[in-house]
């Protein structure tokens, strides 16, 4: 078959290999990689597929291969099927509560045909469950989203991220700069960080703190913040963080500090926590200004992962310049890694970070490796109880 040339007429073919490089250049091959590519070159075969699915003690390979498969196909649509749920409040009518399809249809002004379909679809994916025909309960997963309003904000959150991936040929081409998600999180555009207005900054620090909750509760259950005299929070947004780690060690000494978009809505909720009298607050961009040196314990939480590795040198070069020496850091975050919660959280935020601008979600030793550089010294990983939403690094000053 002739191959297509280029405009004027060079042809291409000899340009590229399907085994190789660019150039032509094959990459020198290892016994594993030559094993697995006489592993595709099988499963490839629908023959060898159809007598792995025929064999008893193959076939539940085969299914569950299959499964896999067919999940990353549907992927998308089982999505909007929880985000309708989300947006239409399901969840939360069923919380601790039976109703009737009727009943929800009324409630989110749905024909009862179009409801009953989609609580069909909500129960094929464990989101609810029906004990009776047309009677609806939640499950477990329902009953999780139903009580924790920041995982249902994070999930109203993805109409943003889902408008920037109507292309996502292009922005993996990075044919546009402007996406929603750069719009929406105010300082990864590279503006002057001083210029973010409050409400520019409002309707990121109302997700954050919405979506806190579970993130802190994860933090505080894997480490003893009650071993220190006093804590500061760099970039704590509203407080909502410190509130909760104040509420649990009532002798720690609090602070904050974040852009002054922000301090404003943090000294305002800490207050309301009754928090006022521990905390104090301070402004400014925290990879350049001054920071407060006198707090025994920092943290960094959701914070380097937003920011591409010249921009977390800058920050941990600027904290390491101001802390005290024997400072405790604590960095908390999704981080990349081989279990399989690590590796959600990577598989997602890469995506998200993409669209966002800025950031990438790594791994600890990239972090270690990134404090290190900065200065900090006795760097060590720290388990959680949920590596899907955090994982700990430490490291002193």
């Amino acid at each position: 078959m002739a191959t297509q040339a280029e405009p004027g007429g060079a042809d291409t073919s000899a340009n590229w290999r399907a085994d190789g490089d660019s150039d032509g250049k094959a990459p020198q091959q290892t016994v594993g990689m030559r094993w697995r590519l006489w592993r595709n070159r099988q499963i490839a075969s629908p023959r060898f597929r159809g007598l792995m699915a025929r064999l008893p003690l193959t076939r539940w390979i085969a299914k569950r291969k299959a499964n896999q498969l067919f999940r990353l196909t549907a992927g998308f649509v089982y999505s909007q099927i929880l985000h309708v749920c989300v947006q239409l409040r399901v969840f939360e009518r069923l919380e601790n509560q039976i109703l009737s399809t009727e009943q929800l249809a009324a409630f989110c002004q749905l024909k009862v045909s179009r409801m009953r379909l989609l609580l069909d679809q909500a129960a094929w994916l464990g989101l609810v469950i029906q004990p009776k025909p047309d009677i609806w309960m939640l499950d477990d997963a329902g009953a999780v989203i139903a009580s924790d309003a920041g995982l249902r904000a994070m999930i109203r959150h993805h109409d943003v991220l889902y408008r920037d991936l109507t292309d996502p040929v292009a922005l993996w081409r990075a044919e546009t700069s402007e996406t929603e998600l750069r719009q929406y999180w105010a300082y990864v555009r590279g503006d002057a960080l001083s210029a973010v207005t409050p409400e520019q900054a409002a309707p990121y620090s109302l997700l954050m703190r919405e979506s806190q909750a579970m993130f802190a509760d994860c933090v505080l259950a894997s480490y003893n913040f009650g071993s220190h005299a006093s804590l500061l929070d760099v970039g704590g947004g509203d407080g909502a963080f410190l509130s909760a780690v104040g509420r649990k060690h009532p002798k720690l000494q609090l602070a904050l500090f974040d852009l002054p978009a922000v301090t404003e809505r943090a000294g305002k909720h800490l207050t309301e926590a009754g928090l006022a009298t521990r905390s104090s607050i301070y402004a400014g961009d925290f990879s350049t200004d001054v920071l407060p040196g006198s707090a025994d314990c920092v943290t960094l939480l959701r914070i380097l992962c937003d920011h591409d590795d010249d921009r977390v040198t800058t920050i941990l070069s600027n904290l390491h310049r101001h802390l005290a020496p024997n400072t405790r850091l604590v960095v908390a975050e999704a981080m990349a890694g081989p279990s399989e919660g690590a590796r959600l959280a990577s598989g997602y935020f890469g995506v998200y970070f993409l669209a966002m601008g800025s950031g990438r979600c790594r791994s600890a030793e990239e972090i270690m490796s990134l404090l290190t550089t900065a200065g900090f010294r006795e760097t060590r990983v720290g388990t959680t109880t949920n590596p899907l939403i955090a994982t700990l690094v430490t490291a002193s000053r």
